[in-house]
């Protein structure tokens, strides 16, 4: 199922690329993104793991690299962004294996390559949704999964536009290692949640914000 979402996805982005508009207005932007939130191991199996470390805590992740992206139609933008991430999460030895409860901390690091589909709505807020490229960065860790593999993304927010300049501000979600490239011990993949800014400079034509047409009633109240 989860592959299959995985490849529905990659089909809805060349439908709408194949579907543009013959003078879309390319509207190519380039720049860099920072984000900050918070992270949690979660399990997507059942399979039981023995002397499993239970439970995870969730603990910081941060993140930040460059973008590209361009219209591909009226409302859809497509992008790419390369990132580095730094993440920390948190993982529990108790008794009867253990002798008392302690909380462990570990960190690692990845390289992901984000290809998301952004839809405007009106004013300048969107969504957003695509897939995650994961690598491993810095060696594995030792009590979590190395997250190297593909996942999903999900977002929502809105544009600041400044002459030629655009800040983008946005919640996003992502989980990590949906589909991973290698056998995993501990099937553990990562969930993270961030605020997410980023600073472009936009060369081309520039996408208008999306207006509410006026309605017939409402053109006869403003001739009044």
């Amino acid at each position: 199922m989860i592959k299959r979402i995985l490849i529905l996805l990659l089909i809805l982005i060349c439908t709408c690329i194949s579907a543009q508009d013959k003078s879309p207005g390319r509207d190519l932007r380039a720049g860099v993104y920072l984000s900050g939130g918070w992270n949690l191991p979660v399990r997507l199996t059942t399979k039981y793991i023995t002397e499993e470390t239970s439970p995870w805590h969730g603990r910081q992740t941060w993140s930040g690299g460059v973008h590209l992206s361009l219209m591909v139609s009226e409302f859809y933008r497509l992008e790419f962004a390369p990132l580095y991430s730094w993440h920390k999460i948190g993982f529990e030895l108790s008794p009867p294996i253990y002798p008392e409860e302690t909380i462990y901390t570990e960190t690692f690091e990845l390289i992901s390559i984000p290809v998301t589909l952004k839809r405007y709505l009106t004013g300048s807020f969107f969504i957003s949704a695509g897939t995650l490229v994961d690598f491993a960065f810095k060696g594995k860790p030792a009590r979590v999964d190395p997250q190297s593999g593909l996942g999903l993304t999900l977002g929502a927010g809105r544009e600041f536009r400044m002459n030629n300049y655009v800040i983008d501000l946005s919640p996003v979600a992502e989980l990590h290692s949906v589909v991973p490239f290698a056998e995993e011990e501990n099937q553990q993949r990562l969930l993270s949640v961030a605020l997410r800014i980023g600073v472009s400079y936009n060369r081309g034509p520039v996408r208008k914000p999306v207006k509410r047409e006026n309605r017939p009633d409402d053109t006869k109240s403003q001739e009044f």
